[in-house]
């Protein structure tokens, strides 16, 4: 009796021990899936904020748009200002002369009636390969008219691809223009190539 006694303890104690190590194994398993857990969602945090300042930064980060801004940079304190002399520093020489150009067919022009078609042909063949041809639009950056515009309402810039961005621009209760504007580089800085304007109404 006493060694069946004995054996039936040892029994108890074996399974008792064998419970406890299981018990542990489990625990520690747990502990393991729970660390690898944290790692990988601290590394989904640290990958989100990381993505948000890599968007932060691309947006403060972009040279050209900045260029655009600072051509609506005022000299007497008002907010957007858009100046004549800005106009032939901030485009192309061939630009330039395509605005002008236009001017002669399409602003306020000095051709007679019967020099205007002979200077239209003209136009037409120096430009057509070039650049899109005005018709019958304010030839000049912006819709700004023949003055310079120091009371500039407002001017928002969003960039549609690689140095092309979009400029509206509100010239107060007078008139407002989209603008479809492309640039290229001119060593560290950029220059206007074209500008499309469209007159909202």
């Amino acid at each position: 009796m006493k060694k069946l006694i004995i054996l039936f303890s040892a029994v108890l104690c074996l399974q008792s021990c064998k419970e406890n190590k299981e018990t542990q194994v489990s625990q520690k398993t747990e502990i393991q899936q729970s660390s690898a857990t944290s790692v990988n969602e601290d590394e989904n945090v640290f990958a989100l904020h990381e993505n948000e300042n890599t968007t932060e930064k691309n947006a403060l980060n972009d040279p050209a748009k900045q260029w655009l801004e600072n051509l609506f940079k005022c000299t007497n304190g008002n907010k957007f200002c858009f100046y004549l002399e800005t106009e032939e520093k901030a485009t192309t020489k061939r630009f330039y002369e395509f605005m002008i150009d236009s001017e002669q067919i399409y602003g306020a022009t000095s051709l007679s009636e019967e020099e205007m078609p002979l200077a239209k042909k003209k136009y037409e063949q120096k430009w057509s390969k070039i650049y899109p041809l005005r018709k019958d639009m304010e030839p000049w950056l912006f819709g700004r008219a023949q003055d310079d515009m120091e009371n500039i309402k407002n001017v928002k810039i969003e960039k549609i691809s690689d140095l092309k961005y979009r400029v509206f621009v509100d010239y107060d209760d007078s008139y407002q223009t989209l603008n479809e504007v492309t640039l290229i580089k001119n060593n560290n800085s950029y220059l206007i190539n074209y500008c499309a304007t469209e007159f909202l109404d």
